[in-house]
């Protein structure tokens, strides 16, 4: 019968059970320490998208389009900054702009405006050799005491001659006695004017 050698085997797997602790101990350990002085990678930021920036608001200054106009009238003669000849089928009409002023420039005996000769060459050049369009305002007299026909300047009938030259600082804003029909787009155009300083709000002070 041969010998029985249990002892042998029990310690022998006793030993191989303690080796494989002691390694998966050596393994668990190095694992760490390399996390430990390993470079963590960093978590990529999120950002927001961006916000889109909210511009000024649409200007409050434009007219609306006019449908019942006179005209076409053949431009005769620019005078100045506010006044223009028009040629109609029954002659020729002399029309002062409804809603602006412009610095004098031929008045007699009173000296040129400040920015009056601008003015001037700004509505040659808007309407030397144009036809325009014609719009008279219920709320204001059909001539004034000179015997000029009242009424706004259109080149087109979305294109104000009256409105673009506030707009531009060629003219200020005028109220003869009772508001006008397109009194209020008109303050706002020469605020907006004022504000950026333009043509005669920078040149005249």
């Amino acid at each position: 019968m041969l010998p029985v050698e249990g002892g042998s085997v029990a310690r022998a797997r006793s030993r191989s059970i303690t080796w494989l602790i002691t390694g998966a101990t050596v393994v668990a350990i190095s694992i760490f320490a390399f996390s430990r002085n390993s470079p963590s990678v960093p978590t990529p930021a999120i950002s927001n998208p961006p916000t889109a920036a909210i511009g000024p608001a649409p200007s409050t200054s434009a007219l609306e389009p006019v449908q019942d106009l006179e005209g076409p009238y053949a431009v005769a003669r620019v005078v100045d900054g506010d006044t223009i000849h028009v040629q109609t089928p029954s002659g020729d009409v002399t029309v002062r702009l409804i809603g602006i002023d412009t610095p004098e420039t031929v008045a007699p005996g009173r000296p040129v405006g400040c920015y009056g000769p601008e003015s001037s060459a700004e509505v040659r050049r808007l309407l030397d050799g144009r036809s325009v369009y014609l719009e008279p305002d219920s709320s204001q007299d059909s001539v004034d005491k000179y015997g000029r026909t009242l009424a706004y300047v259109w080149l087109t009938p979305t294109d104000s001659v009256n409105l673009d030259l506030v707009a531009d600082g060629f003219a200020s804003e005028y109220l003869y006695r009772t508001p006008y029909h397109h009194h209020d787009a008109f303050v706002a155009a020469q605020a907006s004017a004022q504000a950026a300083g333009l043509g005669m709000w920078s040149a005249c002070g």
